[in-house]
């Protein structure tokens, strides 16, 4: 494995599982870059894989929530994040609807600590008390994101 940083951006994708109340699922990191940090579930965008597939690949993956590629919104947002020396990273965040009474499973436990809904207004609220405390991407969602009146 080179030690080189890479040369160019990748993809990640972003997924904001929404229920009819507006709250959406975050959950802890636990392991890459960002450990500790409140993110929604999400991953790279892998070579010749749609935005949707990976969308719907990542929530499986991480949440055990089956979501219809023809179900996102995409883009719902994009946000450009350089984390570290080693990674610069464009966001699609991908938008579905869930059910009220969907319930996330944590089926990557050495990944994640588990999965909950929050609102905006309480990510939001979190960092204004400590931005660290969210992952680069979902600041900068949070920093855009359109209230209704």
């Amino acid at each position: 494995m080179s030690t080189e940083p890479p040369k160019y951006p990748r993809i990640g994708v972003g997924v904001l599982l929404l229920r009819p109340d507006g709250a959406f699922v975050v959950g802890r990191r636990k392991s890459s870059h960002g450990a500790g940090q409140l993110a929604l579930p999400g991953g790279a965008l892998e070579w010749r894989e749609s935005l949707a597939t990976c969308a719907s690949r990542e929530t499986l993956e991480e949440c055990g929530l089956v979501i219809d590629e023809r179900a996102w919104t995409i883009p719902h947002a994009i946000a450009e994040s350089v984390i570290d020396e080693r990674n610069h990273w464009l966001t699609v965040f991908a938008s579905a609807a869930v059910d009220a009474d969907a319930t996330p499973e944590n089926r990557e436990p050495h990944k994640c600590e588990g999965w909950s809904f929050t609102t905006m207004a309480e990510v939001q609220e979190m960092i204004e008390r400590d931005p660290e405390s969210v992952f680069l991407p979902l600041r900068l969602l949070a920093k855009n994101w359109k209230t209704e009146a």
